[in-house]
C-alpha cells in the first residue's frame, strides 16, 4: 500500500507539472498563432486582382519604432511633410510660446505681399533705438526692400524689421494691426503679435503648428525660399552671413529662420528639401535648437520618405497585341508618394484590363495602379511599344 501511495502521489505530482507547463505553452502558441495570421505572405504582381494588406511581424515592430520619435529638449517641436501637408510629429505644437525672432517671417510675409521689392526704403531713427541683433544701419540711408530682407532673415536684424514696418504701414502699431490681421487670415489662432521683431513682450506668442503653416506661407514665394537658403550675401554694402547653422550642418538644409530670447530660449524652423520634396522642423523653447532639428531630421529619413512609383520589368509591360503577337509596353510618367519606409516592400502594382482597340505604338494600352492593400496610391500609364 505504501508504494502503491508512493506512486500515486507522483503521478499527481507529474500530471501537475504538465498542467503547469501546458499554462505556460498556451499564449505562447496563442502569440505564435496570431503572428502566424499576420504573416500570411509576401505581395506579389498582380493582373486584375486586389488582395487585402499583410504585414510581417518585423513590419508590425518597424512601425512601433517609426512612432517612437527621438525625445527632444524643445518644450514645442514639430515635423510635418510640406507636399502633403502631414504633420508627423508634434509635441505641445498647439502651446502658444514666445516664439523670438521668427517673428520676422511674419514680417517678411507682410512685405513680399504689400511691398514692391525694388522700392527704396530710408532708415528711420525709431529703427536704431531697438536693440539686439542688428545690421547696424544708420538714419536717413537708404536701401531697397530687397536688401531689408536679406538682412532680416539672414542676420535678423531688428533695425530692418522696424525700416520694413514703418516703410509698409508709416508706424510699427499700424503694421503690428496688420500683422495680427494677416494671422487671423492665414487661420493662426494661438499666435498674437506686439512687435515686428520678436523681441519679448507680453502678449506676443505662436505656436509651433502656427509657425508651421506661416512658414509654409511664406517659402510660396520664390524670394523667400531664395534669401533663407542664403549662407551669404551683400546687401547695399553690408556683408550678410546668415546665423541659420542648419544651413551648414545639414547638407540638404535651405532655411529658414532661428529666434532667441531670455524667455523664448533657443527657436528654429527648419527646412530641407530632398529630391524636390520638403520637410519643416519647428523648434520653440530649447536649448540645444540644432541638437533636437538633427535627431528628428534623422528618424524622418529612417522611417519616412517619397517612392517613386514605376511598373517593374515583368510580366506586367508586356502583352499580346490584336494579333497575338507578344509585345513589350512603355510606361508613362511614373508618379510619386509619400510614404513611411516599412510600407515599401508592400506596395503592389495591378494592372488593369488592357486596351487592345488600338494597338498602334505609342497607344495607350491600359494604366498600373499600386495598391497598398485596398488603398489606390498611385498609377502609371502603360502605352502599346514598337512592334
Amino acid at each position: 500500500m505504501r508504494r502503491f501511495s508512493s506512486h500515486l502521489k507522483e503521478s499527481r505530482k507529474m500530471q501537475k507539472g504538465r498542467t503547469v507547463s501546458q499554462s505556460r505553452l498556451l499564449p505562447c502558441l496563442i502569440s505564435l498563432l496570431a503572428l502566424l495570421s499576420v504573416a500570411a505572405g509576401p505581395p506579389v504582381q498582380r493582373d486584375g486582382s486586389r488582395s487585402p494588406l499583410r504585414l510581417y511581424p518585423h513590419q508590425v515592430s518597424s512601425i512601433r519604432q517609426a512612432a517612437q520619435w527621438p525625445v527632444v529638449q524643445a518644450q514645442s517641436a514639430l515635423v510635418a511633410d510640406v507636399d502633403t501637408n502631414q504633420v508627423l510629429m508634434a509635441k505641445q505644437a498647439d502651446v502658444p510660446r514666445p516664439m523670438a525672432s521668427t517673428t520676422k517671417i511674419m514680417t517678411a510675409l507682410l512685405a513680399l505681399e504689400r511691398g514692391d521689392l525694388d522700392r527704396v526704403a530710408t532708415v528711420p531713427a525709431a529703427a536704431l533705438a531697438v536693440g539686439g541683433s542688428s545690421m547696424y544701419l544708420q538714419a536717413g540711408e537708404t536701401l531697397t526692400v530687397e536688401d531689408l530682407l536679406y538682412g532680416l532673415l539672414l542676420v535678423s536684424a531688428n533695425d530692418a524689421a522696424v525700416t520694413i514696418a514703418l516703410d509698409i504701414a508709416g508706424s510699427e502699431d499700424a503694421f503690428v494691426a496688420l500683422m495680427n490681421r494677416r494671422a487671423s487670415e492665414l487661420g493662426l489662432t494661438q499666435t498674437h503679435f506686439m512687435n515686428a521683431h520678436g523681441l519679448d513682450a507680453p502678449g506676443h506668442y505662436a505656436s509651433a503648428r502656427d509657425l508651421y503653416q506661416l512658414t509654409v506661407s511664406a517659402l510660396r514665394y520664390p524670394v523667400f525660399a531664395r534669401i533663407v537658403a542664403t549662407v551669404n550675401h551683400n546687401a547695399g554694402g553690408y556683408a550678410l552671413t546668415n546665423i541659420n547653422e542648419l544651413l551648414t550642418l545639414d547638407a540638404h538644409a535651405d532655411g529658414v529662420k532661428t529666434g532667441t530670447t531670455d524667455e523664448a530660449g533657443e527657436c528654429l524652423i527648419g527646412s530641407v528639401n530632398q529630391d524636390g520634396h520638403r520637410t519643416i522642423v519647428v523648434i520653440l523653447g530649447s536649448t540645444q535648437r540644432y541638437a533636437d532639428a538633427n535627431d528628428l531630421l534623422a528618424h524622418y529619413r529612417s522611417f519616412y520618405g517619397w517612392m517613386t512609383l514605376s511598373v517593374p520589368d515583368s510580366a506586367l509591360n508586356r502583352a499580346r497585341d490584336r494579333a497575338g503577337e507578344w509585345r513589350f509596353l512603355t510606361t508613362g510618367p511614373a508618379s510619386t508618394v509619400f510614404i513611411p519606409r516599412w510600407q515599401r516592400p508592400w506596395v503592389q502594382p495591378l494592372r488593369e484590363r488592357l486596351l487592345d482597340d488600338n494597338d498602334q505604338a505609342g497607344a495607350p494600352a491600359g494604366v498600373v495602379h499600386f495598391l497598398q492593400g485596398d488603398q489606390d496610391l498611385g498609377t502609371q500609364p502603360l502605352l502599346w511599344g514598337a512592334y
